[in-house]
């Protein structure tokens, strides 16, 4: 969820809910002031029944006027000289339905006479001034509500328009260009966090160019001194003049310079790759890319007498990556296939919908399956392997957010490599 957004749901959900409080705060206030205005007034129709009272023996009346509705009963002694407000409900016999009133219940004393007297006010009007302004305040509330939510989205994308002009140009940085600048912030925070990215990007952007430049010449110093071991080894391994053992400590130089020669060179390839150095796209056809490399590895496949089975469901699926990278991807899968197989195994490549499956016999792994594609983890069962061949693979897919999964079943190694859509 965005900030813009968050920040928003969390003012609106707070603000309902104050409001709602203050509503219900409200109402209660506005209904004990409307009560009380009724109080007061009964007790001022108080006052007028009882001057009328005098007359009440030779004339009985039922009504006076501003009252709505009046009982008057003479009683032997008085109940109670306490005066008693209350609400209840009446039959209106205009509107014949039930309405609420509030009474004021009361007895006093006219000529030694007692009376009982209950006068009765309708709530009616008082209840509707309630409902209107009820209403009322439940528009301003929701107009209000409305008004913030606009504001706080302008206001929100004008004050944190610097912030936001950060995280697109973060998106965009790549180290291999120059460090982030941005425009001067009138806010402090905003201002310091433009200081600090400049800063850091600036650094990695000159650590970057330090440690490329560091990488290129030692790979390239260390290639003549190789190809000088190399070829001398070589020279005197062809010596007629050295004994069995001393051709046997040559041809052990000769190899370890090979793979040092091939250590240098696939490292610094993996460099190349994280530095994204392979930028150039090409389309290429996945059945084209793995009958080509098949052919070229039919000779291992030959020697180990492995069965290749095909199943191309999906053969016009097209891959939009460097041909080279393309290349190293499916050459190390094969020859990962090819090598940790067993005699008279067989290899299965199944190609379906946005997805390439590669299956092979072979027993377990001898380490952690968590640890299938780090670098210098490898099988010890097989001499002259630097554990690098899933490494590169890796990497290639994290370039071009190719899923990769491993899996072992019925003894069987399964690769699957899911494209993006």
């Amino acid at each position: 969820m965005k900030l813009l957004t968050k920040s928003t749901l969390l003012i609106a959900t707070l603000s309902l809910f104050l409001f709602f409080i203050m509503g219900v705060i409200f109402f209660q206030v506005l209904k004990n002031l409307s009560t009380s205005d009724l109080n007061r007034e009964l007790d001022d129709l108080k006052e007028l029944v009882e001057d009328s009272l005098e007359d009440y023996e030779s004339a009985p009346f039922r009504t006076l006027p501003g009252i709505d509705s009046l009982w008057v009963q003479a009683v032997d002694r008085a109940e109670q000289r306490e005066e008693v407000f209350g609400d209840t409900l009446m039959l209106d016999k205009k509107g014949r339905q039930f309405r609420t009133y509030r009474y004021l219940q009361f007895v006093t004393e006219k000529e030694h006479t007692f009376y009982k007297v209950i006068i009765y006010k309708s709530t009616t009007p008082t209840d509707k001034l309630v409902e209107r302004v009820t209403l009322m305040m439940t528009l301003m509330v929701i107009l209000f509500l409305a008004g913030i939510f606009v504001l706080n989205r302008v206001i929100f994308a004008s004050l944190w328009k610097g912030f936001f002009e950060a995280i697109e140009k973060l998106k965009q940085f790549e180290s291999t260009k120059e460090p982030v600048i941005l425009e001067e912030q009138d806010i402090q925070e905003f201002e310091e966090l433009r200081q600090v990215l400049e800063v850091l990007t600036r650094r990695l952007a000159r650590d970057y160019r330090e440690l490329k430049e560091y990488t290129d010449h030692t790979t390239h110093e260390l290639q003549t001194p190789l190809a000088v071991i190399k070829s001398k080894a070589e020279l005197l391994i062809q010596s007629e003049k050295l004994g069995e053992e001393e051709m046997q400590l040559l041809q052990a130089i000769n190899t370890s310079v090979h793979q040092l020669s091939r250590l240098n060179s696939t490292l610094t390839l993996i460099t190349r790759i994280e530095n994204r150095q392979f930028t150039e796209k090409e389309k290429i056809n996945l059945v084209g890319l793995l009958d080509r490399h098949l052919e070229l590895l039919q000779e291992h496949i030959g020697l180990q007498g492995i069965k290749i089975e095909k199943h191309y469901h999906d053969g016009g699926r097209v891959l939009c990556m460097d041909q080279g990278l393309a290349d190293l991807l499916i050459v190390n899968l094969l020859k990962n296939a090819i090598v940790h197989n067993m005699k008279g195994g067989k290899i299965v490549l199944e190609i379906e919908a946005g997805s390439l499956v590669i299956r092979n016999d072979g027993p377990p792994l001898g380490f952690s399956q968590e640890e299938l594609f780090t670098r210098f983890v490898r099988n010890n069962r097989r001499a002259g392997s630097f554990g690098l061949g899933l490494s590169l693979v890796k990497k290639v897919c994290d370039t071009y957010q190719i899923d990769v999964e491993y899996s072992f079943d019925n003894q069987q190694h399964c690769f699957k490599l899911t494209f993006p859509d």
